[in-house]
């Protein structure tokens, strides 16, 4: 083998790997858009709809998207929902305030939905989280021993 076919064979290799990995790259699949946005009556249908249909792992997705929290509340919520546990019409983000925050924070308290009681308190008195899962733990006790 002489010298030059050694170099043309070698710079063919090269060529070679470069077209690949521009092949490789182009084809790659772009990032997906982020979800749109659903109006809560939009959500609430498609919600019910996925319950209904039986596609959970979808609807508890949905759910986390609509809500903002975590996958052990949504797959909670969403099961709640298919067994008849929860409403299908708590999906629906309702705004309140003043008094009405207070009965919705005790009232998550109650049912042991800790991690939305701190959203609502969080929202209501404007402070950290800390200082609210400290006061919404100083709830639950005074509620436990009330009895």
């Amino acid at each position: 083998m002489s010298p030059s076919f050694l170099v043309l064979l070698l710079i063919a290799v090269v060529m070679g790997a470069l077209v690949g990995f521009w092949l490789r790259s182009s084809n790659r699949e772009q990032p997906s858009e982020p979800p749109p946005q659903l109006s809560s009556e939009e959500g609430q249908k498609s919600l019910a709809e996925l319950i209904e249909s039986g596609q959970m792992i979808n609807a508890i997705k949905l759910y986390r998207q609509i809500h903002g929290c975590g996958l052990k509340e949504a797959k909670d919520a969403v099961e709640a929902m298919r067994d008849g546990r929860a409403p299908m019409e708590s999906l629906a983000r309702r705004e309140v305030s003043g008094p009405d925050v207070n009965d919705a924070i005790e009232r998550a308290v109650r049912d042991n939905n800790l991690i939305q009681a701190i959203k609502l308190y969080r929202d209501q008195h404007g402070v950290g989280l800390k200082e609210a899962k400290d006061a919404v733990e100083a709830m639950r006790a005074d509620l436990l021993r009330r009895g």
